[in-house]
């Protein structure tokens, strides 16, 4: 990484001024990387003009080139933070000709909380007004950038597989304190709406009891354009555990708020679910 004291100017000369404001962009620069390696979004917000603008000029499908303004930069930044766990950042500043003017390169490594590593590497040109950023312009390895876009999907991926190995308590940390979920087929014996991951968990630990084995087939895991959800398509195969046979045909929309679940819709045949319900007896007493 270049430090500020890597660049010399000549003091009471007319370069003075411009070589102060190359020292000022590479420590703008070293401040930008070290708030993104902290996942510290309010000293990341504090680096831009009000009216900034955050270019990235090659993206995938679906996914904005463009951020105007200091709050919408912050507020997309955000959402991904939601999803990072550890996070392993290098990178090099280099002054430009225009003063205003800092490049840099770099590379990364994050931890994604929903599992697996998300690496990628790229170049930014940043432009200054002072000592806050006006215009940010990067370059990105669009193909690993997807990766990013695909932690909901691994998130509803995990959900299932969490199910499938009757792990309610792991289950019960991928979801949002104030996570809703909405069966609006329910069968009878069971709500169609719970409110609060106290609620969803225990509710689940009443549930799967009647389960011996809970298996799952995701025919479709689909992230939407433009939004936080995820379509999923799948079908249950399970052992009851009166020895019964249970299958159903399911597709659920997940929504998310801060990385963790925090909607789920779910919809299915209820009167083959009601098989389920059945062999609880009476889930409100708290059968198991």
């Amino acid at each position: 990484m270049t430090d500020q004291s890597d660049w010399t100017g000549m003091p009471g000369s007319a370069e003075a001024s411009g070589d102060e404001q190359r020292r000022r962009g590479v420590r703008v620069v070293g401040d930008f990387y070290r708030a993104l390696q902290a996942k510290d979004i309010d000293a990341f917000g504090r680096l831009w003009t009000a009216d900034a603008v955050y270019r990235i000029p090659v993206t995938p499908d679906g996914v904005p080139g463009e951020f105007a303004g200091r709050d919408t930069i912050v507020a997309g930044l955000g959402q991904f933070f939601g999803f990072f766990g550890e996070t392993r950042l290098t990178w090099d500043a280099e002054p430009m000709g225009d003063p205003n003017k800092t490049l840099a390169t770099w590379t990364l490594e994050i931890d994604m909380l929903a599992g697996g590593t998300y690496r990628n590497r790229g170049v930014a040109l940043f432009r200054l007004e002072g000592e806050r950023i006006a215009e940010f312009t990067e370059h990105v390895d669009t193909a690993a950038f997807l990766g990013i876009f695909s932690a909901k999907a691994a998130t509803a991926r995990r959900f299932f597989a969490l199910l499938h190995d009757k792990d309610i308590d792991a289950w019960g940390e991928l979801w949002h304190e104030s996570g809703v979920i909405t069966m609006p087929y329910a069968p009878e014996g069971f709500p169609s709406l719970i409110e609060g991951k106290d609620k969803i968990v225990a509710a689940y630990r009443d549930l799967f009891p009647a389960y011996e084995t809970f298996d799952t087939e995701l025919t479709g895991v689909l992230p939407a354009v433009g939004s936080d959800a995820v379509s999923v398509e799948y079908r249950v195969r399970a052992k009851l555990a009166d020895g019964a046979e249970y299958s159903n045909d399911h597709v659920a929309v997940l929504r998310f708020e801060d990385g963790l679940i925090s909607a789920y819709h779910d919809y299915f045949d209820p009167r083959r679910f009601q098989d389920v319900i059945d062999a609880l007896g009476d889930p409100a007493a708290g059968t198991d």
